[in-house]
């Protein structure tokens, strides 16, 4: 049966960490994988037959760090909306502990965060605000002239970006989006990882956008046992692909219907997917996944965060960011987004960085057969804590 198929990401097995902190780590990453299914119902909204891809981890720890200057409702609405409400510990604390896991340097994957403050001349930040941030986030620091030279800001905060994505992120911001500003928080993301099993050969194949309408795309191939179910309540097939050293893998979730991504979609939660993954069993599968490639840039992340339940955040007069600043009408005026995934033979590349802008005063044998000929979603998944590091779509292939 052809089927839509759902691509569940890169999970990641880290280094241990102790028992509470692993418990806290465990619940942030819920709250985190909470906020990026709502996010993405939210972004794919408004973007029906398009491809869609986006780091909400990246979102997630820009706006924590935002969240770490807001006091009185504006902390209130970023507290709800985030998810850290419910949590009784100190949440930069355990987000410390969570960046730390995921930054391990002797994985056979290389996944790298990073988190900056660029900070206007002119801008008096707490002290405290700052020192919170380099010690809970390992956010570096640099003082750039937002209002004399915006064009040089920008250029510099797009090479930190670039450095740090391995080249994929380019370009995050422009001069205009930099003037007059008081404070820039940017946070980066790089994954890349290879198959623990190549594939075998790729070949042109149909590639089918609706049950009528058709494409070709580059179909790689391979036949080798894999984790895999078949989930009743998502009603959909799951097939696991590992990368090398078994710590990262790739997820499928195909729907049993033809034309089941919508239903699909509809339906998934974190407590829905992490159930989901629960139950993979391995068997001998012949697979097909499409190579595929996708840039995405989200410049309008602010009507998103808005419809989430994030107002008072980017209103001048009404936000509350008291722990940054004695500026009574400092506010988020951007908040933008920009992500690339590369999946090929070998392995899968992504990248992904958030930029939130603050200024003040002015105006966001085979057994079964997978073969992945329909349109998908996926996401890269952190095994261990359960942190949603990206989630995308893919419906419409380039010409080949």
């Amino acid at each position: 049966m052809r089927c839509h198929w759902l691509l569940l990401g890169a999970v990641l097995l880290l280094g241990a960490i102790d028992v509470t902190s692993s418990y806290n780590v465990w619940k942030l990453a819920r709250a985190n994988g909470n906020f990026a299914f709502c996010l993405y119902s939210k972004v794919i909204e408004g973007a029906a037959g398009e491809n869609v891809f986006f780091s909400p981890f990246s979102i997630s720890t820009a706006l924590s760090m935002t969240y770490a200057g807001a006091r009185g409702n504006t902390a209130d609405e970023m507290c709800q909306v985030l998810g850290f409400c419910p949590l009784t510990f100190n949440v930069h604390a355990t987000f410390q502990a969570l960046l730390g896991s995921l930054n391990s340097p002797q994985a056979t994957y290389k996944l790298a965060l990073a988190n900056g403050m660029f900070v206007d001349v002119k801008f008096n930040m707490f002290q405290s605000f700052t020192n919170l941030l380099m010690e809970r986030y390992s956010a570096g620091y640099k003082l750039l002239d937002f209002n004399n030279d915006a064009a040089g800001s920008a250029d510099y905060i797009n090479k930190w970006v670039e450095d740090r994505t391995n080249g994929k992120i380019t370009d995050l911001l422009d001069a205009g989006q930099v003037f007059k500003s008081d404070l820039v928080l940017v946070n980066t993301i790089y994954f890349k990882g290879d198959w623990k099993c190549q594939f075998t050969s790729t070949q042109d194949a149909t590639f089918y956008l609706s049950s009528t309408d058709t494409t070709k795309v580059k179909m790689m191939l391979q036949t080798a046992p894999f984790r895999y179910a078949v989930n009743d309540n998502l009603q959909c097939q799951i097939l696991e692909l590992p990368y090398d050293g078994c710590r990262v893998s790739m997820y499928i979730l195909l729907p049993l219907e033809t034309e089941g991504l919508a239903s699909l979609e509809s339906k998934l939660t974190f407590n829905s997917v992490t159930a989901a993954l629960a139950n993979l069993k391995k068997r001998w599968l012949s697979v097909g996944i499409p190579k595929f490639g996708i840039d995405q840039y989200i410049d309008e992340l602010i009507p998103i965060l808005r419809s989430m339940g994030i107002n008072l955040a980017f209103e001048m007069g009404s936000a509350d960011f008291g722990d940054i600043s004695s500026i009574p009408s400092l506010y988020v005026k951007d908040v933008v987004h920009k992500a690339f995934i590369n999946v090929d033979e070998t392995g899968t590349e992504a990248a992904a960085a958030t930029a939130v802008t603050f200024t003040h005063g002015h105006h966001p044998p085979v057994s079964a057969q997978f073969l992945a000929d329909h349109p998908f979603v996926f996401l890269i998944r952190d095994k261990t804590t359960g942190s949603i590091l990206f989630i995308g779509r893919y419906v419409s292939p380039p010409d080949l």
